[in-house]
């Protein structure tokens, strides 16, 4: 109840001490008389009281420890180290005052609350204080997962969220000797959950934001890191690791070593990037030694997978022209081995229930495959790399995102489409992908290219308004790209956008010609948002550039479809205003596309009605 009182959420807000407590007692008032300073010794005496061995064996629970976890991790924000004391009467972590709060208060008045636990009074003992309770919290009750959480992701989140807090911490004797029990795998903290481990080692990183100097903070993150990865290295490393590896006591190892990087290299900062990118390059031949080990165990596959996908989403932006080659090389090896053992992995003959526990599992795995593609597909847009390489050092990124795509595909089931989170990151990098390196989509084999357009098929019909947008500016962007090619006598798509033959001597449209006769059928009979009928023109137009006598064709089909003579003139007068009405030409420039969309607009207000009647 006090912590409600005394401090607001702050979640989506800089912390500030509340209106009510500013308002209610005058900026005048002595510090050491302060109501809600008193309050705040009493529980900093009962956080000091929780290492007391009497007072944890009688009065001490996991329930009063929860109670008063969660409300240090609140009063934190607020009132502890603020960086801005004397500055204001309502002066808070960030400093940020609101107009109002000055106007009530004389400006040469200090805000008693706040200067209370500031560096000049007691922010310091209290500080320690805090980082011992969490310290308690975690090795006193080690099976008690809600305050495990409240600990590692209130309270010590909020003790490593400001800088000016970090750079105590860092000095802090007790911080010092929790980071040196994590860095040498002290058992307590190493049977933890794994979540855990994650959360504390994030909390751990982030608070090298501290140290004044770069050097001191990878100094910091080395002595960290370096005995877990020596740990990872070594395990890799055993005889007959196939047989050991598959004990729970190891799997729990591995499993809790990993989340370990993965929430260091969820705090990846500039600063230390260096020192992540090592460690990273260090443990990339044990990640692919324990993804060949555990190719049966989904969830060392799964934690595998998500770390990497944090590592190189904090390092990508950073990396040189060679470093981007060791990631990039390392990552088709990650692909290729997880495909192997993968493909076909989803078997008829299994019952329903394990289908879709197996499916549950490749969804997980697949989405997360799908997240590395994109955060190194990102590389050719935010590049903070230094550019003294020369253009033929640099790897090709859309090279690598399309090979990893052609390896992943055959993955990609229908059934696994149905999941709404990964359907939506695979249509998100193919819309990215096919929009920003159309070219290389015609050099992908007849397999491949097919398993993409039969993808693209099935997003323009799905019911995700998102994933149908996604799939038309994909559809898009292969026809503007196809037709251009066509205008300069190019290749463009190449045998794909050709009709041809099967074995049996049946006849099939090209692909291009195969999504103009869908589309125009998706628009003028099946029910969809008006809100996609932008999006539609925009690829209607270059497949229509792209197939003139198959557009001419379909109207001529449905005109003679069409037995009222008076229907049958409006039809055939609004297929010939599609297309030539408004000033609408052969460009797909921006004004020749927004002309069309018009019509399109237009077309089908003109002829759904009465073509849709049955």
């Amino acid at each position: 109840m006090s912590g409600n009182v005394i401090a607001d959420p702050g979640e989506g807000e800089t912390p500030m001490v509340p209106d009510a407590i500013l308002t209610q007692f005058p900026a005048s008032m002595d510090v050491t008389s302060h109501p809600v300073v008193l309050l705040s010794c009493s529980a900093i005496m009962l956080a000091q009281n929780s290492r007391d061995p009497f007072f944890q064996r009688e009065i001490l629970s996991p329930r009063l420890m929860e109670a008063i976890v969660w409300f240090f991790a609140r009063w934190t924000d607020t009132y502890l180290l603020s960086s801005n004391v004397g500055h204001g009467p309502y002066s808070t972590p960030s400093g940020a005052e609101s107009n109002h709060q000055l106007s009530i208060l004389p400006e040469s008045g200090k805000n008693p609350v706040v200067f209370a636990f500031s560096e000049h009074g007691d922010g310091i003992s209290a500080l320690k204080c805090l980082v011992q309770l969490g310290g308690t919290a975690l090795t006193l009750w080690p099976g008690e997962k809600a305050l495990l959480e409240l600990t590692c992701f209130k309270l010590f989140a909020a003790l490593s969220r400001r800088r000016n807090v970090c750079s105590h911490l860092v000095a802090n004797e007790a911080w010092q000797h929790f980071a040196k029990a994590f860095a040498y795998l002290e058992q307590t903290l190493l049977l933890l959950p794994s979540s855990i481990q994650r959360g504390l080692a994030e909390v751990l990183c982030r608070s090298a934001n501290g140290f004044s100097s770069a050097d001191d903070a990878n100094q910091f993150l080395k002595d960290l890191l370096s005995p877990l990865t020596m740990k990872i290295v070594e395990i890799s490393q055993m005889k007959e690791l196939s047989a050991a590896a598959q004990k729970p006591d190891a799997i729990l190892m591995v499993t809790n070593l990993v989340e370990r990087l993965r929430g260091a290299a969820r705090a990846t900062m500039p600063r230390t990037q260096k020192v992540m990118f090592e460690i990273g390059v260090a443990v990339m031949e044990p990640l692919l030694v324990f993804l060949e080990c555990y190719r049966n165990q989904s969830f060392v596959v799964y934690v595998l997978l998500k770390f990497i996908v944090d590592w190189v989403d904090g390092q990508v932006a950073f990396l040189e022209a060679k470093e981007t080659a060791i990631v990039f090389s390392f990552s088709v090896r990650l692909l290729q081995t997880y495909s192997a053992h993968n493909v076909g992995k989803i078997s008829v003959s299994m019952s329903r229930t394990l289908q879709n526990e197996t499916q549950a599992e490749k969804y997980k795995d697949l989405r997360s495959l799908l997240q590395l593609l994109t955060n190194l597909s990102s590389k050719d847009l935010i590049d903070f790399a230094a550019e003294d390489s020369s253009e033929a050092e640099n790897p090709d990124v859309a090279q690598v995102i399309y090979l990893g795509l052609h390896i992943i595909i055959p993955l990609i089931t229908v059934d696994l489409l149905k999941y709404p989170k990964l359907c939506r990151q695979y249509f998100t990098l193919l819309a990215h992908m096919l929009e920003v390196y159309p070219e290389k989509i015609a050099r992908l084999s007849k397999e491949s290219f097919g398993q993409v357009m039969g993808a693209l098929h099935f997003g323009l019909r799905h019911q995700d308004i998102e994933v149908v947008n996604m799939s038309l500016t994909a559809l898009n962007a292969i026809a503007f790209y196809h037709y251009q090619a066509m205008c300069k006598a190019q290749e463009g798509l190449g045998q794909h956008a050709l009709e041809y033959y099967d074995n049996d001597g049946i006849r099939h449209e090209g692909v291009l010609a195969q999504f103009l006769r869908s589309l125009l059928q998706h628009l003028l009979f099946d029910n969809y948002s008006n809100e996609l009928v932008e999006p539609a023109g925009d690829a209607l137009l270059p497949l229509i550039l792209c197939n003139t006598s198959l557009y001419e064709r379909l109207a001529l089909e449905l005109l003679e479809g069409q037995h009222n003579p008076v229907l049958q003139s409006r039809l055939a007068a609004a297929f010939h205003t599609l297309i030539t009405g408004n000033k609408v030409t052969s460009s797909l420039d921006r004004a020749n596309r927004r002309r069309f969309r018009e019509n399109l607009h237009n077309f089908l207000a003109e002829v759904r009605g009465f073509l849709c009647m049955r």
